[in-house]
């Protein structure tokens, strides 16, 4: 098992012994597990995603839409900290909808790379709530 701590602004969301974490960075998804090689990396806005226990199925893995971060291995412990943390309690599937068409708008309009790097951020972040909505949904089916 390795201790496991998700950290927002807004306080913990998270802190317990788990079997496995799947982060989003910016390469593609990493599974952490104990005894993992120590590392300090960047996390890319998507879903993160707990298995507590060696036998649960990918339908029983806690997710969270989380909006990049940092993350911290020392083999025993992993620790995210990101700026926005959702847990799927607290993502509507119709706002995240409608985030995600709005960023596909501003992507459209971007006049500079400024303004199509932010709108790529709120694509890549409404994209996430709007997963973990869904897998919540299919959850509870």
């Amino acid at each position: 098992m390795i201790h496991f701590q998700l950290v927002s602004v807004a306080g913990s969301k998270f802190d317990q012994d788990v079997y496995e974490v799947l982060v989003p960075t910016p390469d593609g998804t990493i599974a952490v597990f104990e005894d993992h090689m120590p590392l300090i990396s960047a996390a890319a806005p998507g879903v993160l995603s707990i298995r507590k226990k060696q036998s649960d199925h990918d339908d029983d893995m806690q997710n969270f839409a989380v909006n990049g971060g940092i993350i911290e291995v020392d083999g025993k412990n992993l620790r995210f900290l990101s700026e926005e943390v959702a847990a799927p309690e607290d993502v509507s599937e119709k706002e995240a909808e409608a985030a995600y068409a709005r960023a596909q708008e501003l992507i459209k309009g971007a006049g500079n790379r400024a303004a199509l790097d932010e709108a790529h951020r709120v694509l890549h972040h409404s994209s996430a709530q709007l997963r973990v909505a869904q897998l919540r949904r299919r959850k509870h089916n």
